[in-house]
């Protein structure tokens, strides 16, 4: 069954998920049109911010990276979306004072292909309290299809 997109477990959740910076895996964006990384947080101890950016590379190694442009958009209440809003390069600020709390990332694969990368990972710096999360990665319309797990696929 193809669904559009292939999912990576880009960040574990944990607690202190974001604790001072962290970087997800990074994933390879040339092999879909975009990559589409879901934050999905717990619960905060007290307010907690991180500035959210991505990084992007020509090679998977990750030697030499960039901050690249971004979309993003946030929900802080049961399927209650914000609009898509266009970050620079410096990223956005994530600011959690509840539990719950999720933020949608995407990176256009041709836009930083034209820039000479390949490869994305998104990364925080936490300038507040401790948060449980997680980060996975949607590689959205994949240039290939996957095998079939089971007959059933």
């Amino acid at each position: 069954m193809d669904i559009g997109f292939h999912v990576v477990n880009a960040l574990s959740p944990v607690a202190d998920a974001f604790d001072t910076a962290m970087d997800t895996d990074i994933v390879d964006a040339g092999a879909g049109e975009g990559v589409l990384f879901i934050i999905h947080t717990g619960a905060a101890a007290g307010a907690a911010t991180q500035v959210v950016t991505v990084e992007a590379s020509s090679t998977i190694g990750a030697t030499a990276v960039a901050t690249v442009p971004f979309v993003y958009r946030a929900c802080v209440a049961t399927d209650v979306w914000s609009d898509w809003t266009a970050a620079a390069k410096t990223g956005f600020t994530a600011t959690m004072t509840a539990g719950d709390a999720m933020f949608q990332v995407y990176v256009d694969s041709a836009e930083i292909a034209e820039e000479g990368y390949q490869y994305v990972r998104l990364s925080t710096d936490e300038t507040g309290n401790a948060v449980v999360g997680g980060v996975l990665a949607l590689i959205i319309n994949p240039r290939y299809s996957l095998q079939p797990s089971s007959v059933l696929d």
